[in-house]
């Protein structure tokens, strides 16, 4: 995927996300400026060019915020003894979870060595609907409390101010990389977070910029977008991108749906709709059958899929939940429910490539699968990466993730085609 001059020192960027979703779709920013980039599921990280970028997830979207941070700060303490060069925190565009407590815990590691650091905050994603802009978070023009954020069944958002999401930060406006400069010079003397406000991807530009001429005084934190930004920012000299490597799947794609995200199920629901039927199979477990991962192999086996091979399999979360749990806990056991159900049918009938909706699904399904790490190749479409399993035989599995809220309604139809050649 890349071309690395041999007289670079080594350069080696951390991505601590949330989730396995979001580490995907930042991570993938770095592969597409031509960095070598790795999705990583354990705590040993694989062998690493010396010009690298290594996205971890640490599940803390759902924590709570003790919680969030001491895992955080462990995790970042382990990054430096690790000897990378840079740390990015991705959070979640509209600011879901225990944010504030995460960008606590990872401060407080890295000024163990950067005494006088400081975190840049710019969660903006403006390809994907996500401002900053008068000291508040916006979602396709509306305030976060109002969008579907505000609903959100595990992590509902009740402010779109980031002087509630992040109590005690600063917030400067957006301007010429020199405003920026001062602005977030001056703001950081008095704050340990400094937020950053932006509307368009130049806003995103002119900080990373600045971040990159800060070094590891600045601690970025933000989504998808800004990391976007920050691999041309922090790319070396000789680090240069190739082509797409032509992706074409003849085999059985898994779909499997765990995200409760209104916008995945309107997503598949359009697969379902206009795909031709006799490629498609659509499997709907009850939560009964989830309830252990030796239940989810049976009703896998009742399921006589053997024989039929589908171009297209899907795998659809149940519609009801678990009683008697939490929907963090609910939505956790269902997705390791599942993940048996894929295990069972990658053995059974082979895959060829998996297309994984929602966080919980995908980690849990990766552990199923055994899966320690993946070489990251490409977005298909933007905050959708595509991804291999390395394998020894010759052979690989393609591992395309996918977070609920992304893309509109066509997104799932477009990344199935671009996976089969079209």
């Amino acid at each position: 995927m890349s071309s690395i001059s041999g007289d670079e020192k080594p350069l080696r960027i951390a991505i601590l996300a949330d989730d396995m979703t979001g580490a995907g779709d930042t991570v993938v920013q770095f592969a597409e400026r031509g960095w070598p980039s790795y999705l990583q599921r354990t705590d040993d990280p694989p062998p690493l060019p010396k010009v690298s970028a290594l996205a971890r997830s640490l599940n803390t979207r759902a924590l709570p915020g003790h919680a969030a941070a001491s895992l955080t700060e462990a995790a970042t303490k382990g990054m430096l003894e690790a000897g990378i060069s840079r740390l990015y925190l991705k959070v979640d565009s509209t600011m879901r979870g225990s944010v504030a407590a995460q960008l606590k815990g990872a401060l407080h590691a890295w000024r163990e060595v950067y005494p006088e650091s400081f975190v840049v905050l710019c969660p903006a994603y403006p390809a994907m609907g996500r401002t900053i802009d008068r000291g508040r978070l916006f979602v396709n023009g509306v305030a976060l409390e109002d969008s579907p954020a505000g609903t959100d069944p595990v992590t509902p958002m009740r402010t779109s101010l980031f002087g509630e999401l992040v109590p005690g930060c600063a917030v400067v406006p957006s301007g010429t990389a020199a405003e920026l400069s001062r602005t977030i010079r001056a703001a950081a003397r008095t704050h340990d977070v400094v937020v950053v406000e932006a509307a368009e991807e130049s806003a995103l530009d002119a900080l990373s910029e600045v971040i990159a001429r800060l070094g590891p005084e600045a601690l970025p934190a933000g989504s998808a977008g800004l990391a976007l930004a920050l691999a041309k920012a922090w790319r070396p000299r000789g680090c240069s991108a190739e082509e797409n490597p032509g992706i074409k799947v003849n085999g059985t794609i898994l779909v499997l749906r765990t995200s409760a995200n209104e916008v995945s199920r309107r997503q598949l629901s359009r697969v379902i709709e206009c795909w031709r039927t006799e490629d498609l199979l659509t499997l709907v477990p009850e939560t009964s059958d989830l309830s252990s991962g030796k239940s989810a192999r049976d009703w896998m086996g009742r399921q006589r899929i053997a024989g039929s091979k589908p171009r297209i399999l899907v795998l659809e979360v149940p519609g009801e939940r678990i009683e008697s749990e939490s929907l963090v806990e609910a939505s956790q056991r269902i997705a390791r429910g599942m993940a048996s159900a894929v295990k069972a049918i990658v053995a059974g009938i082979g895959v060829e490539a998996l297309v994984l909706i929602g966080g919980d699904g995908v980690d849990a399904t990766l552990a199923a699968l055994d899966v320690k790490t993946l070489r990251v190749i490409c977005n298909i479409v933007e905050g959708v990466p595509v991804s291999e399993v390395p394998g020894d035989s010759g052979r690989r599995m393609i591992v395309v993730t996918k977070a609920g809220g992304f893309g509109d309604e066509n997104t799932l139809m477009t990344v199935l085609k671009w996976l089969q050649g079209h």
